[in-house]
């Protein structure tokens, strides 16, 4: 058997690395981070994504994720918790 399981070590290392470069480049050809942020268009755009998300969790996510969740802790949660305690 073929193993293609990659090491997914120091992605958070990567991560950081890579929004410190991106900003430093950003900052060499002057884009100004704060002004786009604070900026009316951006924060329009993202009150409609925010809306946008909690919309789908309330009336779609919500209840198959609480019942989902329901059924890990009967099944697994509380099982593994009679267990350990005997």
């Amino acid at each position: 058997m073929i193993n293609n399981y990659k090491n997914k070590q120091g992605g958070l290392i990567k991560l950081i690395i890579i929004i410190v470069i991106a900003i430093a480049v950003l900052s060499y050809y002057g884009f100004d981070i704060k002004n786009f942020f604070t900026s009316p268009q951006a924060q329009k755009n993202f009150g409609y994504v925010w809306n946008f998300i909690t919309d789908s969790w309330t009336n779609y996510l919500a209840e198959p994720a609480s019942k989902l969740w329901g059924i890990c802790v009967q099944y697994i949660w509380t099982p593994l918790i009679n267990m350990i305690s005997k």
